[in-house]
């Protein structure tokens, strides 16, 4: 998916600044706007999933003529989104810092991690619903560690493991859409929104045994 973005990218913008260790590198401007374009996509189309390219332009202060060439089609905008997402996805594993104390705190820092990636998962959640496995089956590896901390909490007694790690882990993406759906319409506050997704989270995911 990153590969073929590339590719696209190549064919249509200007030349790339001078390489780094052969690498072509991208300007300081051409990735500036780039990254307009994509905060804009994501900012109007997790509102409004009728928005055209027109209304996304508009946003990102650039011509139509300009988003086409960083984004042709709204498949590559769209592609470019389900890349970045699956990078901020990383980063907030990354965050969360897994690996350091017990499960249910790592899992706790995870979805307040997760939290700002709302606006990035509604936009693909809409935009992607009739498949697109590539992307998916990305972001599914992207989240491997998170299945290794559910089944070490499952080994430690910390989450219930009559409850499978795919079950727990779709659990986690469910209250996190109802969070930001929540928040979107205005019907929670983002710390109230938030306090009760991890509070669901926590209910589902715990072990009897485990919970205050």
């Amino acid at each position: 998916m990153t590969a073929r973005t590339s590719a696209r990218d190549a064919t249509t913008a200007p030349a790339p600044a001078a390489a780094h260790d052969g690498v072509p590198a991208e300007s300081g401007t051409r990735a500036r706007t780039r990254r307009a374009i994509l905060d804009a996509a994501v900012a109007v189309l997790s509102t409004d999933k009728s928005a055209s390219l027109g209304d996304v332009a508009q946003a990102a202060q650039v011509g139509r003529t300009t988003l086409h060439r960083y984004f042709p089609e709204r498949a590559d905008l769209v592609e470019a989104i389900g890349s970045e997402a699956v990078e901020r996805t990383r980063s907030a594993i990354t965050a969360a810092r897994l690996d350091d104390g017990g499960p249910a705190s790592a899992l706790r820092r995870l979805a307040f991690e997760y939290f700002d990636l709302g606006p990035w998962y509604m936009v693909l959640f809409n935009e992607l619903s009739g498949g697109e496995p590539e992307f998916w089956a990305e972001s599914d590896a992207a989240e491997e560690p998170v299945r290794d901390l559910l089944r070490r909490g499952q080994a430690e007694g910390v989450f219930d493991d009559q409850l499978s790690v795919s079950w727990l882990v779709r659990t986690l993406w469910w209250m996190l859409f109802n969070a930001w759906a929540m928040h979107d319409e205005g019907e929670a506050t983002r710390a109230d929104a938030l306090r009760m997704a991890v509070r669901s989270i926590e209910g589902v995911a715990l072990a009897r045994e485990a919970r205050a």
